[in-house]
């Protein structure tokens, strides 16, 4: 019965015709294990010549290729692949990364970057994403025009961060309602309180709402700022919190004390 070749370390990974090229090369000259990993590091077969990147659009191949310490002409077959993944992912922009060998000449990096949604105001100012979660500084390369989320300092957001990324993800989610409930003016800034957010939109009022259920309180919004239309009126100041009698809101003309309103 013949004997088998052996079956090379690294290889099970994507087959072109010039890697079994390589490989048929490889089983011809009947080269054992050691022997074969010898000559493959030493092989310009297996010279990285292409790099495979999809999904980043921040994250530039130059910047990604520099973290992982890997250069055009490196020998594919010596390189750790996981190794070169974590370094990547140091990248602020990138959330996870996933880099494998083509060989015998290419490497393949999939990167899933963060989604900017606000931009959160703790000393410093810093991009938040989808999740809630702030990834990182912005600098003068971002061009970004976001909500600002106020109300949580960076030594809290520091001692609890699952809290933070919690409390961010309500601002995003009255965001989220704004944009469906009302049609404009939009929300410029949403300020964290205990208990509660302060939404300010792009003219300058400020709304006031409970934790939780932000499209029931947006829809009365809507009609409360429809009522005040039609008798000429534009409020300071819409409360929605008000926790006794949910289905009132109390509106604060500019210069004039709060009045309370059952909504319709």
């Amino acid at each position: 019965m013949p004997e088998r070749p052996a079956r090379l370390p690294g290889l099970a990974l994507t087959h072109g015709p010039r890697l079994l090229l390589a490989v048929a090369t490889l089983a011809g000259l009947g080269l054992g294990g050691l022997r074969v990993d010898a000559w493959a590091r030493q092989s310009p077969r297996f010279a990285l010549r292409a790099v495979q990147l999809t999904g980043a659009e921040r994250a530039k191949e130059a910047e990604l290729l520099a973290l992982g310490g890997v250069q055009r002409g490196a020998n594919l077959w010596t390189l750790d692949a996981a190794e070169v993944a974590r370094a990547m992912a140091a990248h602020p922009w990138v959330k996870t990364v996933d880099v494998r060998r083509a060989l015998p000449d290419a490497l393949q990096v999939r990167v899933e970057e963060h989604v900017p949604a606000a931009l959160a105001v703790m000393g410093d100012l810093y991009v938040v994403d989808a999740d809630g979660v702030p990834f990182k500084k912005v600098s003068g390369a971002d061009a970004l025009d976001l909500p600002l989320i106020t109300g949580v300092t960076r030594e809290e957001a520091a001692r609890a961060p699952e809290e933070t990324a919690a409390r961010f993800r309500a601002a995003l989610s009255l965001m989220a309602a704004w944009a469906r409930t009302v049609e404009r003016p939009g929300v410029s800034e949403v300020h964290l309180e205990e208990g509660g957010l302060r939404a300010i939109d792009t003219d300058g009022q400020v709304v006031a709402l409970a934790a939780g259920a932000p499209d029931d309180a947006l829809a009365r919004l809507v009609r409360v700022r429809a009522e005040l239309r039609q008798r000429g009126l534009t409020a300071a100041t819409v409360h929605l919190e008000n926790r006794v009698r949910p289905t009132w809101v109390a509106v604060q003309l500019a210069g004039a004390p709060a009045r309370d309103h059952a909504a319709k």
